[in-house]
């Protein structure tokens, strides 16, 4: 049981690490703001911090997905109700 659930964070973290080409933008951006000599300790810092935080939120949500049985059709509802404004909006934009 071990081994499922530390494959499944590490598949999910994999999927949230391609997926997160937005933060890498955000973060580039914040960092082309601040002098030359700053850069590099900025975007160095955006990135781990982001890598952090997108590690500690996969292993909480997927242990709390694990331990309680109705979130994971909450969050799956939750995903569709997301994917449909999104879609709403794109559309109707």
């Amino acid at each position: 049981m071990t081994r499922t659930i530390v494959v499944s964070v590490l598949l999910i973290a994999l999927t949230d690490v391609a997926l997160q080409l937005d933060n890498a933008l955000a973060i580039s951006s914040v960092a082309s703001g601040v002098p030359a000599t700053y850069r590099l300790p900025v975007l160095a810092g955006g990135v781990l911090l982001a890598a952090v935080c997108l590690f500690a939120f996969t292993l909480v949500g997927s242990n709390l997905i694990e331990r309680i049985g109705w979130l994971k059709p909450v969050a799956g509802l939750a995903l569709v109700v997301i994917g449909g404004k999104l879609a709403y909006d794109y559309f109707r934009s």
